[in-house]
């Protein structure tokens, strides 16, 4: 067997995670990330446990969706506001914000974090639980003799090429769509003039702008 061999007992374990927690695994496993849903970029385990720590009541929502498979989920529901709350603290543990869009825009713009390292959309994040939802209730029913498991269409994948492909989203980029994004770095003490991008654009100043101007 080697000499790295471990033997971990499995029954001590669970009893010192409790009843709860031992449950709510699965679901937790595939909403951080596992072989059939991504997880959030640079995010582990480890980062997302001391989250679950801080935030116990997300563990309610694991096991609405392990006690309900291949349950509907939409932003209005509650247990989705306990993971999209989850999701908040997993990129800023001392935010008191509940949405993940609000989120995003006080990171970006408040806190200057780069794209990569603020939390996903609603819509995304939606597609996301989606995906957790079909692997966690594959998971849940496996024991079942003749478990009845929905096709993947709807549940955040796709048939494309005859192959099923993740649904990242369904509404557009904003970097396409929104004129928003554009910012200016104006040092002029009264303001900004005709050569600022935000006024060549037609748009007023914001947060994400450097200039004087009010905002």
């Amino acid at each position: 067997m080697g000499k790295n061999f471990c033997h971990y007992n499995i029954n001590n374990i669970c009893r010192n995670l409790g009843e709860d927690k031992s449950l709510a695994l699965p679901l937790f496993h595939a909403y951080t990330g596992c072989d059939t849903t991504s997880c959030f970029l640079a995010k582990g385990k480890k980062s997302a446990w001391r989250v679950w720590k801080s935030y116990p009541e997300v563990t309610q929502a694991f096991l609405h969706f392990v006690d309900h498979p291949f349950r509907a989920v939409d932003v209005s529901c509650e247990h989705f506001r306990h993971l999209e709350r989850f999701t908040v603290l997993l990129y800023d543990i001392t935010s008191n914000l509940l949405s993940v869009n609000e989120a995003r825009r006080e990171l970006f713009c408040k806190k200057k974090r780069s794209l990569e390292n603020i939390p996903p959309t609603q819509d995304a994040l939606l597609q996301h639980i989606k995906r957790v939802l079909y692997q966690g209730g594959i998971w849940t029913t496996c024991r079942q003799a003749q478990p009845s498991v929905p096709p993947p269409e709807g549940w955040g994948w796709t048939m494309e090429d005859n192959h099923w492909a993740p649904v990242w989203m369904t509404i557009p980029e904003a970097a396409k769509v929104c004129k928003e994004l554009i910012k200016c770095g104006c040092k002029s003490e009264s303001g900004c003039v005709s050569r600022c991008r935000c006024t060549k654009a037609g748009l007023p100043c914001t947060e994400l702008c450097s200039c004087n101007c009010q905002k």
